[in-house]
C-alpha cells in the first residue's frame, strides 16, 4: 500500500483490518485501529503537552483521552454492560469528561484508557451484534454502539493528530 503521509510513530502492532472479516470482527478491528491511533498520538507527550490547547477549540490530547474513557464506560460499561460508571459531567459541568487530572501524565492516562477499552472488549465479546445488553429502557444494539464509538474515536484521533503536529511536529496517520 502506498502512503501519502508517513505512518505515525508509536503504532507498532496497529493493523488495517482484513477485507474479508465477518461483520463483528470487522467492527472490532476498526475500533481497535482507532483506539491504537489515539494512543499513538498521546504516547511520549509531556504533562504540559497533554493539557496544551494549541487551537482555538481548547481541546487537548489529554482531554481527548479522558473523554474517550467516558465514552467507553458509558456505551459498553453502563448502557450495554449494566455497570454503574459515574459520568464526570452534568448540567453544571457539561465538559467535565474533558478535564485532565492535575497529576496526569501520558502513562497514567493511557493506562486508564487501555483499562476502559479492555473492559469494553469484555462486554463486546459477550454480546451478539443485535443484542441490547443490560439496558431496559432504550434500544441500542451492540452494532450501533460499536459503530458510534468507532466513529467518535476516529474523529478524536484526527483531532489528536492535528494537536500533536502543532505541539511537536510529529505527524502521520
Amino acid at each position: 500500500m502506498a502512503h501519502h503521509v508517513p505512518v505515525a510513530p508509536h503504532t507498532e502492532g496497529r493493523r488495517i483490518p482484513g477485507h474479508r472479516l465477518g461483520e463483528k470482527e470487522m467492527l472490532r478491528a476498526w475500533l481497535r485501529f482507532a483506539r491504537a491511533t489515539v494512543e499513538a498520538k498521546a504516547t511520549g507527550l509531556t504533562p504540559a503537552q497533554l493539557i496544551a490547547t494549541p487551537s482555538p477549540s481548547e481541546i487537548s490530547v489529554g482531554g481527548i483521552l479522558t473523554h474517550l474513557v467516558t465514552v467507553e464506560h458509558h456505551w459498553f460499561g453502563n448502557v450495554l454492560g449494566g455497570q454503574a460508571h459515574p459520568m464526570p459531567f452534568g448540567p453544571g459541568d457539561p465538559d467535565g469528561d474533558w478535564r485532565v487530572p492535575e497529576d496526569a501524565d501520558a502513562d497514567s492516562l493511557l493506562t486508564r484508557y487501555r483499562a476502559a477499552c479492555a473492559a469494553s472488549d469484555t462486554v463486546i465479546a459477550s454480546l451478539a451484534l443485535d443484542d441490547l445488553g443490560a439496558q431496559t429502557t432504550d434500544d441500542y444494539t451492540l452494532r450501533w454502539a460499536m459503530t458510534h464509538v468507532t466513529i467518535d474515536t476516529s474523529r478524536h484521533a484526527g483531532q489528536a493528530d492535528l494537536l500533536r503536529e502543532l505541539l511537536d511536529g510529529e505527524r502521520g496517520w
